[in-house]
């Protein structure tokens, strides 16, 4: 149950956005960070009857139309189980002339951080291979029920799936999402974030783009690799788009994994989309049905997560240097989803 008011169709003519997302029944505190990307800052918070929930702050006066969609998607998907849920949305007015309008969107916390957290403080930035089979068959079922109702995500990448305390996998973000077009079941937009771009979503000068929901696919397979390898494929290639689109799709460098998992990876990134594999398809895949059964890996996933929490956290120099290489590149910039994690990445290899 919402308890503040749900995603609307604005209309400019009848009633203010102060007057539809009005403050919530009940009080909403914002405690602490927890992230920072190109569509709102996200923080941890608490609500009188909800408990914990998280708060991202989607600045309306730079894009109103993308944060209105991503509201209407988080509505439409925020209910399945494998998609964190919306409880809400309420207006912030600016607090001076130089600040901004925000809503204030309220979902569901996921307490065990985002699998691009897993993933880079797992010994060798390598995780387990049902744990990656296990993750991947969780973000299919969400994008099956993205996909069946005509939508693309069009941003699947490891900071955006979280994982809760009990190691339940939820996709986030709908910032770059959209319908794909009634007649032709196609998207003609560009965005996402470019490591993880198929071919086909990467616009070439003088084409139309023209894709479809195998563009999240794709996406998938590049986080499966992520979540093998520690670092998608290209990670150190700035601008990536002209490898994604001429060369060969990318492989497991290591020749340890199973056959099983090869397989998969072979049925997502082929570079002819109607030759991929559909969501529906893929979760009839060996790789996500002959795991062992769900409870025993969230356990081993659930119990790995109690031990990075316990473990301290690194402090000195370089956090304090990326802390500011940060803080400097938001203050020069506008960023884009992009580029957000082409400076996640580039400041994770940063050192001191």
């Amino acid at each position: 149950m919402l308890f503040c008011a749900p995603w609307r169709k604005p209309q400019a003519e009848s009633r203010s956005l102060s007057e539809i997302y009005k403050p919530p029944d009940g009080r909403l505190t914002k405690d602490v960070l927890l992230g920072e990307g190109g569509t709102g800052d996200v923080y941890k918070g608490r609500h009188h009857r909800r408990g914990v929930v998280a708060v991202k702050i989607a600045n309306i006066s730079r894009d109103e139309e993308s944060v209105m969609r991503e509201l209407k998607f988080l509505q439409q998907f925020g209910g399945h189980k494998n998609i964190a849920s919306y409880y809400g949305a309420y207006y912030r007015a600016p607090l001076t002339e130089c600040s901004s309008e925000h809503l204030e969107i309220v979902l569901e916390y996921c307490g065990g951080g985002s699998l691009h957290t897993l993933i880079s403080r797992t010994n060798g930035q390598s995780l387990k291979e049902t744990w990656i089979g296990y993750v991947c068959k969780e973000v299919l079922k969400g994008l099956h029920h993205i996909h069946k109702n005509r939508a693309v995500h069009r941003d699947i990448k490891s900071l955006n799936i979280m994982l809760t305390e009990t190691a339940k996998v939820k996709t986030i973000d709908f910032g770059n999402s959209w319908d794909l077009d009634p007649q032709t079941g196609l998207c003609h937009e560009a965005d996402g974030t470019a490591h993880w771009m198929a071919p086909e979503a990467i616009r070439q000068k003088g084409q139309r783009l023209a894709y479809d929901t195998k563009c999240d696919i794709w996406s998938l397979g590049i986080t499966a690799i992520e979540m093998a390898e520690g670092k998608p494929p290209y990670a150190d290639e700035y601008p990536v788009e002209h490898l994604i689109r001429e060369a060969q799709p990318p492989r497991l460098q290591s020749n340890n994994w199973s056959q099983n998992f090869v397989s998969f990876l072979e049925s997502c990134l082929k570079k002819d989309p109607s030759e991929r594999g559909s969501a529906e398809e893929l979760l009839q895949h060996p790789f996500v049905t002959q795991l062992p059964p769900k409870k025993i890996i969230r356990a081993e996933i659930k119990e790995h997560l109690r031990t990075l929490q316990n473990r301290p956290a690194k402090k000195g120099l370089k956090g304090v240097a990326l802390w500011s290489l940060k803080q400097l590149w938001r203050a020069c910039t506008q960023t884009s989803a992009e580029e957000e994690a082409a400076l996640q990445m580039a400041l994770e290899g940063f050192s001191c």
